[in-house]
């Protein structure tokens, strides 16, 4: 059993003070490197859950991750519904 405090768990439900959106359009906008960090920071576990995954094998889900995030900075301008940001990477 794990021994995370409620207080921990309660910040994790909590809206991010950001959403997505904005921090999408901020990096494709002017390239903020903060705004993608925190992006990397928000999805990189799911992501990198997934990854593992699929490939079965660390070096191989570490190369799919990133390209993952690849990906996404050079599509970053062009997704469709950037609020559904989560959904895209989990795909």
């Amino acid at each position: 059993m794990s021994a995370t405090r409620p207080a921990d768990i309660l910040r994790r439900l909590e809206p991010p003070a950001t959403p997505d959106a904005e921090l999408l359009r901020r990096f494709a906008t002017a390239r903020d490197e903060a705004a993608f960090g925190e992006l990397l920071r928000r999805h990189g576990p799911l992501v990198l859950g997934v990854c593992r995954r699929v490939t079965g094998s660390t070096p191989d889900a570490e190369d799919a991750f990133q390209a993952v995030f690849l990906v996404l900075a050079q599509k970053a301008g062009r997704l469709r519904d950037a609020g559904r940001l989560g959904n895209w990477l989990y795909g």
